[in-house]
């Protein structure tokens, strides 16, 4: 039995609204058939973009010892590249992958020009969102470039949060979003930007310095 097939279940599942619109959904094997089909036929609709193949700059020892590390993770983290179609023309594609036990990164998703403001991106979002949180995905985690305004907007108004900027290399600035399907990672992050969000599960877990924070908080530091 497939090791993902429980996830391709809920793939199915949270992502049927697309089908139910008339769309066709295929699963690529692994990322060179994804991104040759997306050089293919979307690379056009899109603006040049410039990065760096960093793997390719790697060291043969160093990519044995990543090799090594991918193999006492498991070596197969859970991937799904997606082709959207209609009537056989290519509508959108995305793609998506497990980052960490908690956190699934939505990675790439592009919609056709002939196909966009048909809420198919919102869709995609909205069904990505379900699918990980099905799966108990702690967080959801996306990049972007500060400029994507389009994308930002429709990512926050869908609930993810401004969580991080970083010069990449690979990419250059990005900005990065993420969702929390656990509501008191949610009041963790909250917490830290200044909202009254401290919970009795947050208390409870604290550690560290937090006995002196809740102290303070008392009053009962002595000033």
């Amino acid at each position: 039995m497939d090791r993902w097939s429980h996830a391709r279940a809920l793939f199915d599942e949270h992502f049927r609204p697309l089908r139910d619109a008339g769309y066709e959904l295929q699963r690529l094997p692994d990322a060179p058939t994804y991104w040759k089909l997306h050089e293919a036929e979307l690379r056009a609709h899109f603006p040049p973009e410039v990065f760096f193949e960093l793997y390719a700059l790697r060291t043969a020892e160093e990519k044995d010892k990543q090799a090594q590390l991918a193999a006492l993770r498991g070596g197969d983290p859970l991937r799904d590249f997606t082709v959207v179609r209609a009537g056989g023309q290519l509508v959108a594609m995305f793609s998506g992958e497990q980052k960490t036990d908690g956190m699934y990164r939505m990675w790439h998703t592009n919609v056709h020009t002939d196909f966009r403001r048909r809420g198919i991106y919102g869709e995609i979002l909205r069904g990505t969102i379900a699918y990980t949180r099905a799966l108990g995905f702690d967080t959801l985690t996306s990049e972007h470039a500060p400029s994507n305004n389009a994308v930002i907007i429709a990512k926050l108004r869908a609930g993810f949060r401004l969580y991080a900027m970083e010069i990449d290399p690979l990419a250059g600035p990005t900005v990065i979003l993420r969702y929390f399907h656990n509501p008191e990672h949610l009041a963790a992050y909250e917490l830290r930007c200044g909202m009254a969000t401290l919970t009795p599960r947050l208390r409870a877990h604290g550690f560290g310095a937090f006995a002196a924070l809740r102290d303070q908080m008392a009053g009962e530091t002595g000033d």
